[in-house]
């Protein structure tokens, strides 16, 4: 199973399908998404790219997302806000979600040592670490910055790919 890994999009919407078009060329099976999403129009737009692939989305929210604002989206559009805090399991696989702006909801995630993965954003810097049995990663920021970028990880066999996001032409 391959994981789609984007955060901070901050309502760049050409740049969220930009990457949900990459994350469909590279066959993922689910797109997980780290916060400060900006605007419900990227994930509204990603959901109906995903949704004919059946491409679950699932997103925790951000310092920039407002909880109350993210809570319509129906069942069957295939988008699951898991609040500020989510935890997975997708392949056998125990993931944990979170933007890290919540230092403290961060740092317990990846000292517990219950999950496979830790998933984050906010500092926009892409990153792979491990903290014992967790590997801890943020596909950086697909939104801001010089580079945006995003990740594709293979849970069966582990291997992350990093990505450049470009604005469509």
């Amino acid at each position: 199973m391959k994981v789609g890994l984007i955060s901070d999009t901050h309502g760049q919407v050409d740049l969220a399908l930009s990457a949900a078009r990459q994350f469909i060329v590279r066959g993922v099976d689910a797109v997980l998404h780290c916060g400060d999403i900006g605007s419900d129009m990227v994930l509204t737009e990603m959901a109906a790219l995903f949704q004919i692939l059946e491409i679950r989305l699932y997103v925790v929210l951000g310092n920039c997302d407002l909880v109350e604002n993210w809570d319509f989206y129906p069942p069957d559009i295939g988008v699951e806000v898991l609040g500020r805090f989510g935890e997975l399991e997708l392949d056998g696989k125990k993931i944990a979600l979170v933007h890290s702006d919540d230092e403290g909801a961060f740092k317990r995630a990846a000292t517990a040592n219950e999950y496979d993965y830790l998933f984050s954003g906010h500092s926009h810097v892409r990153h792979d670490k491990r903290e014992k049995r967790t590997r801890l990663i943020n596909p950086g920021s697909a939104g801001r910055g010089m580079h945006p970028s995003c990740a594709v990880l293979d849970l069966v066999e582990d291997k992350l790919e990093f990505f450049t996001v470009r604005r469509s032409e």
